[in-house]
Parts: structure tokens; C-alpha cells; sequence
């Protein structure tokens, strides 16, 4: 998908109706990142190949340092389903359990939430999930 312009991402923000707040919610190292990543470059913000390598919502240095969230970041998105347009506000939360304030605070401000569990790994924090 190509870049959106800006405009239509104001035009968006007028229409509450078409506005959705969305959280991405897991245990740490489950691909929360790597799922935002892939979810900007599907709005042409980032490339496809640099999707899950880039951690574009990492922005401060020691995250990405240490390659893990530590204060949630959001990004809005561009979303067109059955001929209606959407704007998407997601936020990416940290996973760790020592950043579970950042996460409860994310939650609280969403509509809905991503919950990603890591087949690998196969387990999740239930806290996280109880917010």
C-alpha cells in the first residue's frame, strides 16, 4: 500500500464514528513490535523489508538498546474495510511486567486490544490480560 496522505487522516479524525483505538497486548518477546511494524508498513510509512527489523515505535534509544518496549508509542493507520474508511490509532505496550502501568494506561484509552500469544513460547501474562 502506498503512503496515505495526510489530509485524509484529518478528514478521518472528524468522524468519530470511523475512529478505532487499539492496543497490542503481550508477554515480552511475543511479537508486539514486529506486529506494529508489519501493520505501518502496510500504510507505506516503512518498507515491507524493513517490517519486524526496524521497531519504528521503539523510538528511544535505550529500547532499542536493549530490543524491548518500555513506554507504549501509537501511530495512526489508514484501514479501508467493505468500502469504509477507518482511522486506526494503535499502540504498541510493553510486555514486561515492570511496565505494566504503561500497559494498564494503554488500555484503558482503547477501543479493543490485540492479544498476541507466541506459539513458541507458549505462554502469556494474565494480568495483562485482566486489564
Amino acid at each position: 500500500m502506498r503512503l496515505v496522505d495526510t489530509t485524509k487522516l484529518l478528514e478521518l479524525q472528524n468522524k468519530p464514528s470511523n475512529v478505532r483505538n487499539i492496543c497490542i497486548v503481550a508477554h515480552v518477546d511475543h511479537g508486539k513490535t514486529t506486529l506494529a511494524d508489519s501493520l505501518i508498513s502496510s500504510n507505506g510509512i516503512i518498507s515491507q523489508r524493513m517490517s519486524g527489523k526496524l521497531r519504528y515505535m521503539d523510538s528511544r534509544p535505550d529500547e532499542q538498546e536493549r530490543g524491548i518496549t518500555m513506554k507504549s508509542s501509537s501511530i495512526s493507520l489508514y484501514h479501508v474495510s467493505e468500502k469504509e474508511e477507518y482511522l486506526v490509532n494503535l499502540i504498541d505496550s510493553p510486555g514486561h511486567i515492570d511496565f505494566s502501568s504503561e500497559v494498564s494506561t494503554a488500555v484503558r484509552l482503547c477501543d479493543g486490544a490485540i492479544v498476541v500469544v507466541s506459539c513458541n513460547i507458549g505462554h502469556y501474562n494474565p494480568f495483562m490480560i485482566k486489564q
